[in-house]
């Protein structure tokens, strides 16, 4: 999966399995800033039945990586479910 941060032209902020060469995003949601240190996800079209969308090279500002907290937390709501360790977890054996 290639879960990218996709800030558009009108400033919202999509999260969701994007293909850069077709500029199709699948399962997008919108990061909702809630204050400092919480970030709400919101279906993106919430009413639509499609679950993919092409977006135009217009509308798009700049993609970005999503930090391991971003993306652990969208795998386990909207996508494979599978969350990754990230590097400060401390293994106990």
């Amino acid at each position: 999966m290639n879960i990218k941060i996709v800030k558009l032209f009108n400033g919202e902020e999509l999260i969701g399995e994007f293909n850069k060469k077709t500029n199709v995003i699948k399962n997008p949601v919108v990061m909702i800033p809630v204050n400092k240190e919480q970030i709400a996800f919101q279906p993106w079209l919430p009413y639509a039945e499609d679950k993919e969308y092409q977006l135009k090279d217009t509308m798009i500002i700049i993609t970005a990586t999503p930090s391991p907290t971003i993306l652990n937390e969208y795998n386990r709501v909207y996508g494979s479910g599978i969350v990754v360790p990230s590097a400060k977890s401390t293994i106990i054996s």
